[in-house]
């Protein structure tokens, strides 16, 4: 839970994990984080005093940052569902999807998906049913 970003991305997952202890330490390597203007959600954060973006009222209309693709950002929302659902819930929801190997890095299962797709597949672990068959056979 502490790898958390403030975004809602999960730090430990990251391909950069190995090298950075996330955006809340010392030893961040993220690419907002280290740009010429820093990290929009970090410095929202912070001096809002807040743990992450979920515990914003204005969230959802949100588009500043890494928030700017807005309806397809999937770290929008990943902070959404954790506004919804709470960290450990979101937690253990991207663990098990994990395990059953889905990928939260750029460019993998969750990029390119609308906000209530992400969270479908987030509580499901999938986006559409499996195709039932009548009589139970092929």
């Amino acid at each position: 839970m502490k790898s958390i970003a403030y975004c809602g991305l999960i730090c430990h997952l990251c391909f950069l994990s190995a090298e950075c202890d996330g955006c809340k330490s010392d030893k961040s390597l993220c690419e907002h984080d280290m740009s010429d203007k820093g990290c929009f959600q970090k410095q929202c954060c912070i001096a809002k005093a807040f743990e992450g973006c979920w515990e914003c009222a204005q969230l959802w209309n949100c588009k500043e940052g890494i928030f700017v693709q807005d309806n397809f950002s999937k770290v929008k929302a990943f902070s959404l569902y954790i506004q919804k659902v709470g960290k450990a819930s979101f937690i253990a929801d991207v663990i098990r999807n994990t395990e059953s190997g889905l990928s939260v890095e750029k460019g993998k299962d969750y990029d390119n998906l609308e906000i209530g797709q992400v969270h479908k597949l987030l509580k499901h672990g999938y986006l559409h049913p499996a195709p039932t068959h009548p009589g139970g056979g092929l």
